[in-house]
């Protein structure tokens, strides 16, 4: 399952979109799978582990935010948080990643001249990307190590990562898929 720095390093980060009929479909098999309401698209960063993609959410939703509204921060061991200029732009949450098969991806285009704020998360997802490509990894083996001090923590704000696996396969083979990894 490893992938070493060197591997990361030769892949580039994919943005994507995600279609909400499979997000539904592994909401319905794990609650901590996001599921936009008002007909926002779902964005995500694909990333690659055991062998097959997992698309990690973008939230635009800032600590800062989640304070005024009475939340806490999110925690740094599941959570990337994305910065411009030391002001926090957006979170990757590794804890609400998911198997996706590769006709759900919908790369996303991104016009700089357009979508200035996409175009910064992009490029601090560029700068960072072999940090969160690691930070994926580990939260997905974290889940499931009992010997880690976070056990307990992981387990409770971690999607199934395996569960879902099983899900993704079976909708491949629900709907004739056949992965190209």
């Amino acid at each position: 399952m490893r992938l070493l720095e060197e591997d990361i390093r030769k892949t580039t980060p994919i943005l994507c979109e995600i279609q909400r009929d499979y997000i539904k479909y592994m909401h319905d098999a794990d609650w901590r799978v996001s599921v936009k309401y008002n007909n926002r698209k779902f964005v995500g960063l694909a990333v690659q582990i055991n062998g097959r993609m997992f698309v990690v959410p973008l939230t635009s939703q800032t600590t800062k935010e989640r304070i005024a509204r009475g939340k806490k921060k999110r925690s740094a061991a599941i959570t990337t948080f994305l910065k411009v200029a030391g002001e926090e732009i957006a979170n990757l949450l590794h804890n609400n990643m998911f198997p996706v098969p590769d006709d759900q991806i919908k790369p996303i285009q991104i016009d700089p001249k357009v979508d200035t704020y996409l175009a910064n998360e992009e490029r601090q997802i560029r700068k960072k990307w072999v940090e969160i490509n690691s930070k994926s990894i580990a939260v997905y083996r974290e889940r499931y190590d009992k010997e880690s001090r976070n056990y307990y923590f992981f387990n409770k704000t971690c999607c199934d990562f395996k569960k879902l696996e099983v899900e993704c396969d079976r909708w491949e083979r629900e709907h004739n898929i056949s992965s190209t990894l």
